[in-house]
């Protein structure tokens, strides 16, 4: 047999081989899954209420019960992002709730309606009838008391703004810190105290306005 169809017996053996190789392996290796084709978790829904909620992240855990479950219990996680919640709240980001009442704790805390103790490092409430207590406390509407190192309330001091209510707030606030700001009725004790509305817009120790 001469050389030239020795090398061509050779390369048609080898291409044999390679063939049936290939075809063997594209039957047996899996093919990957795509990403886009699984199934995305959504949380059970229920007309009800649950005792207890617990979430991760919105990449991690949306939650084990959907946003708009009320909470009569305990909510624990990373980010709390629920309609209502009484009770205990803990959130170690971020907390954002529409109506809120009962013992709250995280970093940042913005909540529609606050009827409970609120601890935060920056928190801000478009209606708060209860304790806020952080470094600055934000309200549009302030019916109850702020602790802290800067408070502020002012109309339209929050972003988020999702509930609609029929009624003008009324009620008697009060500010306790280093520097204190605010457009609405109430008493002012601080370093620092500034009302628009007051019989003395700037003034040390203590102001107020009716």
């Amino acid at each position: 047999m001469s050389g030239k169809k020795r090398k061509r017996v050779i390369a048609v053996i080898f291409s044999a081989v390679a063939a049936v190789y290939l075809t063997y392996t594209a039957q047996t290796v899996p093919v990957k899954e795509d990403f886009r084709a699984r199934e995305v978790y959504i949380p059970p829904q229920t007309n009800g209420f649950t005792p207890i909620q617990l979430t991760g992240t919105p990449r991690l855990l949306g939650g084990v019960f959907d946003s708009n479950t009320p909470v009569y219990g305990m909510s624990l996680g990373g980010m709390v992002h629920q309609k209502e919640i009484n009770g205990l709240s803990i959130a170690g980001i971020h907390a954002f709730t529409k109506k809120k009442s009962g013992l709250s704790f995280s970093f940042m805390d913005v909540c529609n309606e606050s009827r409970g103790v609120s601890f935060c490092a920056v928190g801000g409430a478009e209606r708060n009838y209860g304790l806020a207590a952080g470094l600055w406390n934000l309200a549009e509407h302030n019916a109850g008391m702020q602790l802290g190192i800067i408070n502020e309330v002012k109309p339209e001091a929050l972003i988020e703004n999702n509930l609609n209510y029929d009624t003008k707030p009324e009620g008697f606030g009060v500010q306790a810190g280093v520097i204190n700001y605010s457009e609405g009725k109430g008493v002012q004790f601080g370093l620092w105290n500034t009302n628009p509305n007051a019989w003395l817009k700037h003034f040390p120790l203590i102001n107020f306005a009716f």
